[in-house]
């Protein structure tokens, strides 16, 4: 099986928001940030995904998909911690997201940008976003193929990967990543698991 990573373009946002909101639609972070028992939640998520492929596209972040026969079956959002969006790129995504989502999404989203910051242990160093892979293709190396682009990215540019995750059994994936758990902290009744590949993690 020939598994094809190549940086996504704007043709692909809608393909890649579905593929991420089924995902993360049940995450403890990405519903906190959304008004509870609203009955558009799915797609509020998937409106919040295509605002922010959008904006970090327009802003030249490494966003890749795997492809499969021409078919996207996964997908990696990463930043780095000198990313700062143009002010018009965050002023659409906050308009878009406004609209879409709500003022409480806005809020959230940026309160936990600035509550994350915290964490970051590098000044040169990359922030898997997100990483989504789609279920039925599981199991295949598609996620491992994601995260050797990653790898490379970083090691020709002498940087450390930082992510986050709300799923303790992610722990021990990403251990086999060579990634280290380095702290917990708790956001609005939520656990955030803290790794990073750094050698001296």
């Amino acid at each position: 099986m020939q598994i094809e990573i190549r940086n996504i373009k704007s043709k692909d946002i809608d393909v890649a928001s579905e593929l991420l909101t089924k995902n993360f639609v049940e995450d403890k972070g990405v519903i906190v940030l959304f008004k509870k028992n609203d009955q558009k939640y799915n797609y509020r998520v998937n409106q919040w995904f295509k605002a922010t492929l959008k904006m970090l596209i327009n802003n030249k972040q490494n966003i890749n998909c795997a492809l499969l026969r021409d078919d996207i079956v996964g997908v990696s959002i990463v930043t780095h911690t000198s990313h700062k969006p143009s002010i018009l790129s965050l002023l659409k995504w906050s308009y878009s997201v406004l609209m879409t989502c709500g003022m409480k999404t806005v809020i959230q989203t940026v309160k936990h940008d600035n509550f994350r910051k915290k964490s970051f242990t590098d000044n040169n160093q990359y922030i898997l976003e997100f990483i989504a892979v789609n279920r039925e293709q599981r199991g295949k190396g598609i996620g491992r193929d994601l995260f050797e682009s990653l790898n490379v990215l970083a090691d020709s540019k002498k940087a450390s990967v930082w992510l986050e995750t709300t799923k303790k059994n992610n722990i021990d994936i990403f251990n086999k990543m060579n990634y280290n758990l380095i702290d917990t902290k708790n956001e609005l009744s939520v656990t955030y698991y803290i790794m990073t590949n750094e050698k001296s993690a």
